[in-house]
């Protein structure tokens, strides 16, 4: 009996303080998005960091975290949209299909590709590094491609009729060269905490 409220002890703990981290990095999410934390200028681009923390819950708290975080992120992006929107782009992430469901997938392909490699590595130090990272360059490319694919199949007529440019070749520039540079930076920012945290935070 004293086994058995302790096992329920110890549960009821773990799931308090997976809500409290998921909270708090859904709160991370929201100052990101909301400030120029959120942004990373270097000379050359600007690279997009506010979804580190989808990554993080995925990776550190699991799938469930991972997701509850990702549509937080998505749903605040589109009020965001719907609130604050400075050009006629940011207003196609009204539609949740647009602003939310890419958000919701960045956890779900992060935490398989980790599960997939890690077991692949055998659980190597350098081979859960490079597990970690691969997944969150994997996570990060999901919500690029994510967003202009099914901003594609919804507004391509919509975006050809406004502007007399081929959706695809608008979203291609978009897109552009630097979108693989940008998500080295956020695997090089990430990795690390994600590795830091796994040791310190014991679900």
């Amino acid at each position: 009996m004293k086994a058995l409220n302790a096992f329920s002890n110890e549960k009821r703990i773990f799931s308090t303080k997976l809500l409290v981290c998921t909270a708090m990095l859904i709160s991370i999410c929201v100052v990101m998005l909301n400030t120029p934390i959120g942004t990373l200028r270097l000379p050359l681009v600007s690279v997009t960091i506010a979804h580190i923390p989808v990554l993080v819950a995925a990776l550190v708290f699991g799938l469930k975290s991972g997701i509850i975080v990702g549509i937080s992120f998505g749903v605040t992006t589109m009020i965001m949209a719907l609130t604050m929107a400075v050009s006629p782009f940011d207003l196609l992430f009204i539609n949740p299909l647009v602003s939310v469901l890419p958000r919701a997938l960045i956890p779900i392909t992060t935490f398989f590709s980790y599960r997939g490699l890690s077991s692949l590595l055998l659980g190597h130090l350098a081979g859960k590094t490079a597990a970690v990272a691969t997944s969150i360059l994997i996570g990060n490319l999901t919500n690029t491609f994510g967003v202009y694919t099914i901003i594609y199949i919804i507004y391509a007529q919509r975006l050809f009729e406004a502007t007399g440019i081929p959706a695809l070749q608008l979203i291609i520039t978009a897109i552009s060269t630097s979108t693989l540079f940008k998500a080295v930076i956020v695997v090089i920012i990430t990795t690390p905490i994600v590795l830091t945290l796994r040791r310190v935070v014991k679900p």
